[in-house]
C-alpha cells in the first residue's frame, strides 16, 4: 500500500496539488452538529456561546496545545457549573480538547455532546451546546461535533490527536434512491459487489500528466477521479444496479487503512457544494488523463457527504455498463477527499451493487 502511493507521489512533483504531503499547522475550522437533521452548522452568539442552528453568525474556531478558541481570541472551556460550552476571555482553560482520527471535537478525549433547546428572551430557536456530563438531560439530543473547511487549505489540515472512545453512524440527511421499484443494498456487507478494477487520478492543472492506476482517489478543485467497473452479464446483474458510495467514520476503518482527508462541510451547507458523479460515455485506461477523458453519459448529480454514512449515488439498468463503465468523480465548490479504497471491515469507497 505504502509503496503504490509512494510512486503517486514521486509523479507528481509539486504539480497536482492535493497529492502533496499534509502538513501539521493550525488552523481554523467550522462544525457541524451531526446526529440533528441536516448536520446544522454551528454558530456563536454575541457573548459567546456557541449555538446550533439559528441566525448568528458561523463560528469559527482553533485548537492549539489542547485548547479550544474562537477567532476573536475567547477561551472556550465546559463550564463546571452546568457543563455548557462557553467561549469567553479571562477563564483558565479546564478542557483538553482535541481532534478525532476522522476530524470530530473530542472533550477530555469524549466525542459525545448534547444539543439542548435555548430559552429566554432573544431565543432564535437555536440550541445550546453541553457535554454529556450534564445533569439534566431533559429535552436534549445526543450529538457529535464534526470540523471541516480548514482555513489552511494549502497547507493541509491540523494534525489529529487520538480517535474517539465511541463512534456513532447516522443515517445520511441527503440519501435518496432514484425512482426504481427494485430493493437496493446501500453497502456491500453481503459480498456481492464490483471493486473499481481501475482507480485513476486526473489533474485539471497539469490535463496531459498520467498517474496510472491506483488504490487511493484524490478529489479536490484540482483533481478528479476515474473508477472503472467490469460488471459480468450473469445474474444478478441483469437487472437494475446500484452506484453507491460508503464513507464511515476514520475511526471504523481497518487499522492499516491510511486516514481520509475530507474538507468542505460549510461549502456543502452554505454553497451547493458536494462531489459529483457521472457516468462517462467511454471506458478508459491507465493511460488516461485529463485531457483525454471521455464525456459525460449520465449526470448523477452532486451529493453532500459527511462521515459516517453509507449513500446511493443512482441506479440504474446493469446492461447500461455494456460489461464495462467508467465512472467520474469531480469536486463542486472546493470540497475535498482524499481516500484509499478499501473493501475490509467498515469498507470506504465507491462501489456497484446488485438490486433484488
Amino acid at each position: 500500500m505504502v509503496s503504490s502511493t509512494t510512486v503517486l507521489l514521486g509523479f507528481v512533483s509539486g504539480s497536482l496539488a492535493a497529492l502533496l504531503p499534509r502538513q501539521a499547522t493550525q488552523c481554523t475550522f467550522y462544525a457541524n452538529a451531526v446526529g440533528l437533521e441536516g448536520n446544522p452548522n454551528v454558530r456563536q452568539d454575541t457573548i459567546g456561546q456557541p449555538k446550533i442552528g439559528g441566525t448568528f453568525p458561523l463560528a469559527k474556531y482553533i485548537i492549539d496545545n489542547n485548547s479550544l478558541k474562537d477567532t476573536q481570541g475567547h477561551t472556550c472551556i465546559i463550564s463546571p457549573e452546568d457543563s455548557q460550552l462557553q467561549c469567553t476571555t479571562g477563564v483558565p482553560q479546564n478542557t483538553v480538547f482535541t481532534f478525532s482520527n476522522d476530524f470530530h471535537i473530542l472533550h477530555n478525549y469524549n466525542s459525545k455532546w448534547l444539543a439542548c433547546p435555548s430559552s429566554g428572551p432573544g431565543s432564535d430557536g437555536s440550541q445550546l451546546i453541553f457535554s454529556d456530563a450534564k445533569p439534566d438531560k431533559t429535552g436534549c439530543s445526543e450529538i457529535e461535533l464534526l470540523a471541516g473547511g480548514f482555513g489552511c487549505a494549502a497547507l493541509g489540515r491540523p494534525e489529529t490527536t487520538t480517535s474517539p472512545k465511541s463512534a456513532r453512524s447516522t443515517p445520511a440527511p441527503y440519501q435518496k434512491v432514484e425512482n426504481t421499484s427494485a430493493i437496493c443494498p446501500t453497502d456491500i456487507s453481503s459480498g456481492t459487489f464490483q471493486f473499481p478494477h481501475l482507480i485513476i487520478p486526473t489533474s485539471l492543472t497539469n490535463p496531459d500528466q498520467i498517474f496510472g492506476t491506483s488504490y487511493t482517489a484524490y478529489i479536490s478543485a484540482s483533481n478528479t477521479t476515474l473508477y472503472t467497473f467490469d460488471i459480468p452479464a450473469t445474474a444478478p446483474y441483469l437487472g437494475t444496479c446500484s452506484l453507491i458510495f460508503q464513507f464511515p467514520y476514520g475511526s471504523e476503518l481497518d487499522p492499516s487503512v491510511p486516514k481520509f482527508y475530507f474538507s468542505g462541510l460549510e461549502q456543502q451547507e452554505l454553497g451547493g457544494g458536494g462531489l459529483n458523479f457521472a457516468l462517462l460515455e467511454g471506458a478508459v485506461t491507465n493511460e488516461t488523463s485529463a485531457s483525454v477523458t471521455p464525456g459525460v453519459k449520465t449526470d448523477f448529480g452532486t451529493r453532500k457527504m459527511v462521515p459516517g454514512t453509507n449513500m446511493t449515488v443512482g441506479t440504474f439498468p446493469c446492461k447500461n455498463l455494456n460489461g464495462r463503465g467508467t465512472v467520474k468523480v469531480s469536486s463542486v465548490g472546493e470540497v475535498e477527499l482524499d481516500y484509499f479504497q478499501d473493501s475490509r471491515r467498515q469498507a470506504i469507497g465507491l462501489y456497484v451493487v446488485p438490486c433484488a
